[in-house]
């Protein structure tokens, strides 16, 4: 007669399990089998390790270190040079190397006189007497104090600079330059205008009436507004931001 289903179930399970456990046998056999051809390697044949070094070829090269290059300054444009070319003073090349360059103008003839400074780096310049302007251009972080000028004080094309006036200056011009702090004295401060241009964190800084040295930033951003006037003609009305109202 048949077996029941329950009683065949139960003696096909030990059987199944049988099975199984000579398979993981037999596939554990493989391989030691295969393990058995393999020889051990030691520190000195493994490729990566620095101890490496094979009879076949050159031990691989570890990778170059990057190292990071001190980028120099490339606003000087050669020798650091003072010279009078007929009435203009050329100051150029000066470094903080150079220690503190001074131009001094005759106090009878001076006013006849300009001064122009170019591809100076981390340099102060010092202008005594009074002269016709001061030109400062492609110069960074530099220092210039001068005592009057008749026309105007000017930087162009620069970043970084400190200004200082100890006498009187009309007007001072600012154009490309990124970074520029003027001190303006009291005697100067009713009638020094300043004209910028493509130019940013620009500051001035004067003293207040106790005395105190105070700062103000120039304006950056405006707001315009075009509308037509009483005649039918275009008109454009300027404003500086509210950012410079606080």
């Amino acid at each position: 007669a048949p077996k029941p289903a329950a009683a065949a179930a139960a003696g096909s399970a030990p059987s199944a399990k049988a099975g199984l456990a000579s398979a993981l046998a037999g596939l554990q056999n493989a391989d030691d089998l295969q393990s058995k051809g393999l020889k051990k390697v030691s520190k000195d044949q493994q490729t990566w390790r620095k101890e490496y070094a094979g009879s076949d070829g050159p031990a691989p090269k570890a990778a170059p270190k990057f190292k990071p290059v001190a980028r120099k300054q490339t606003v000087t444009k050669g020798e650091p040079k003072k010279t009078l070319m007929g009435k203009k003073w050329l100051v150029e090349n000066q470094t903080k190397d150079c220690g503190v360059v001074t131009v001094d103008l005759d106090p009878a003839e001076g006013h006849k006189f300009t001064v122009y400074i170019a591809c100076c780096y981390e340099a102060t310049i010092v202008v005594n007497g009074k002269c016709n302007g001061v030109t400062l251009d492609a110069s960074q972080k530099c220092q210039v104090v001068f005592d009057s000028v008749i026309s105007s004080f000017e930087v162009v094309n620069s970043k970084s600079i400190k200004v200082q006036c100890k006498g009187t200056c009309p007007s001072v011009a600012i154009d490309k330059t990124d970074g520029i702090l003027t001190y303006l004295s009291p005697e100067t401060l009713p009638i020094t205008s300043f004209l910028t241009s493509k130019s940013s964190d620009m500051q001035v800084s004067f003293p207040d009436a106790s005395g105190e040295m105070v700062e103000a930033p120039i304006p950056e951003q405006f707001q315009h507004k075009a509308s037509l006037g009483a005649d039918g003609k275009p008109k454009l009305t300027t404003d500086v931001s509210d950012l410079y109202s606080h």
